[in-house]
């Protein structure tokens, strides 16, 4: 039996559309930067942070990260299958059974919320916040590349449009 892996199959699908607005928000980036230059704002080393981390009382995503990320790990290591053989096959036990997974789930949920969460969205801004201040050095040190830059992305995008709907 071959496992369908549809997260593939649906980037593949999206990958224009995915690529065309992560553009578009480049060139918008661009403009903003651009914007302040032609304001006269000096280049300084900034720390942006666009990612903020959400909060303990969105329980969907917290669970669905630990799906992702923790659980996934405990279910490749067979921990629930161990588990499972062992109170409900050899004991019968299925309400221990499930309060154990309910106590481990929330434990994980915990660890995700308490130390993943923070670490990656740390992680995000800080390579977000790079990437600004190396656009807006570039920017500072030579503004024509940024203009030219920002047209010729512009070009790119109305020349594959206008191809689009020919």
């Amino acid at each position: 039996m071959q496992r369908i892996n549809w997260h593939k199959i649906a980037l593949k699908k999206h990958l224009k559309d995915v690529f065309s607005s992560g553009i578009t928000y480049a060139i918008l980036a661009l403009v903003f930067l651009l914007w302040r230059f032609a304001l006269g704002y000096q280049f300084e080393w900034q720390s942006i942070e666009p990612f903020q981390q959400p909060s303990i009382f969105i329980r969907v995503f917290y669970s669905a990260f630990t799906f992702l990320t923790l659980g996934y790990l405990l279910y490749i290591a067979y921990f629930y299958k161990v588990l499972h053989d062992i109170l409900v096959k050899s004991m019968g036990l299925w309400s221990l059974y499930n309060g154990i997974k309910a106590i481990v789930w929330a434990f994980l949920m915990f660890v995700s919320y308490q130390y993943i969460v923070p670490w990656l969205f740390s992680v995000l801004n800080a390579g977000v916040s790079i990437l600004f201040n190396i656009a807006n050095l570039v920017l500072y040190a030579l503004p024509p590349v940024g203009i030219s830059l920002v047209l010729s992305v512009i070009y790119f995008l109305l020349k594959n449009e206008n191809r689009k709907t020919s």
